[in-house]
């Protein structure tokens, strides 16, 4: 049983009551909807998913930290700076970069890799 199924409808009401000053549109359905939609199907909270260091993202996508902070810079990746020196990046930004990708005009190919030696 989820807990949105344990709540008083006397609660609910007075709950909808105070939040429509807000949100004058707001019914007793919609509330319960709003929360059932937050939790789990065990009734559970949803985890919050730690943001990720330059370094594991690094990882993650196989670049170099360079990489990784012209990324956050171009806005390729979502990105929180809790210090200068202390960044935390959105996983779910790690996700739609590998599903979107990157635009071919923005990879960068190092010159040498156009040109090819020829040993002899």
């Amino acid at each position: 049983m989820t807990k949105i199924n344990t709540i008083p409808a006397s609660v609910m009401s007075i709950a909808v009551k105070l939040l429509q000053e807000y949100i004058p549109e707001l019914t007793a359905d919609g509330l319960r909807t709003a929360i059932s939609q937050h939790y789990n199907d065990d009734g559970q909270s949803p985890p919050i998913q730690k943001g990720l260091t330059r370094q594991e993202c690094a990882n993650i996508l196989g670049v170099s930290i360079t990489t990784i902070n012209r990324y956050i810079k171009n806005r390729k990746l979502e990105a929180v700076n809790i210090s200068p020196r202390l960044v935390r990046i959105n996983p779910n930004s790690i996700h739609e970069l590998l599903n979107r990708g990157i635009p071919q005009e923005e990879v960068l190919t190092p010159p040498c890799l156009g040109k090819r030696r020829v040993n002899r």
